[in-house]
């Protein structure tokens, strides 16, 4: 028995199933600017040692790190909700919106962002956001309530909740381990921010 070897040529683009386009092009562009795996060896992609790259530098490579991430759990994503992500992605990241202070969503805030998403399932695709450290922020409202789940690095979730029981409002507020947020937000239920969009 031998084992052969099989030079492959990366494809120069992705089927539609898992984004075709411009998406799988900025994928395709980053991998062949960086060295493969780079971006697992850093602690935050926007830490990663260049000669003063400019801000738009900078939010292109966060996208595109974070689609990769993206990439990585497509099976659990429907080609809608990927699209919409890829969409969602390109309009917060724009440099057009984006202060020149802040800095852009980090790795591990975006991966837990990815990780909650699998976990909790929910139909409705939130709204993204982030914070002025680079962690990204995800809302759902549904009339007058709203939850607003903050995603830090490590699977770490700080979340803020306000809705109506009877007329009356209730708040809530807390930080959890992703393991524990369904169980943490069930006494809110949870669903009428993640169903019936």
């Amino acid at each position: 028995m031998s084992l052969q070897m099989i030079e492959t040529n990366s494809p120069s683009q992705f089927s539609s199933s898992i984004g075709g386009g411009k998406d799988s092009q900025e994928i395709v562009d980053f991998k062949k600017k960086w060295p493969e795996n780079t971006h697992a060896l850093h602690e935050d992609f926007s830490s990663q040692e260049r000669k003063n790259p400019s801000l738009e530098e900078t939010l292109y490579d966060s996208r595109a790190v974070c689609k990769i991430e993206i990439s990585k759990v497509a099976m659990h994503l429907s080609d809608n909700w990927r699209n919409g992500l890829f969409k969602q992605l390109d309009s917060l990241m724009d440099i057009d919106n984006w202060e020149d202070d802040d800095a852009p969503v980090t790795h591990k805030s975006f991966s837990t962002l990815l990780r909650m998403l699998t976990l909790l399932r929910p139909d409705c695709r939130p709204g993204l956001g982030s914070t002025s450290s680079g962690n990204i922020i995800a809302a759902w409202t549904k009339e007058s309530s709203r939850l607003t789940i903050e995603c830090l690095p490590n699977d770490k979730v700080r979340w803020v909740l306000s809705h109506f029981i009877d007329n009356i409002r209730e708040s809530a507020a807390g930080e959890a381990h992703l393991t524990r947020l369904n169980i943490v937000l069930a006494p809110y239920n949870q669903k009428q921010w993640f169903s019936d969009c």
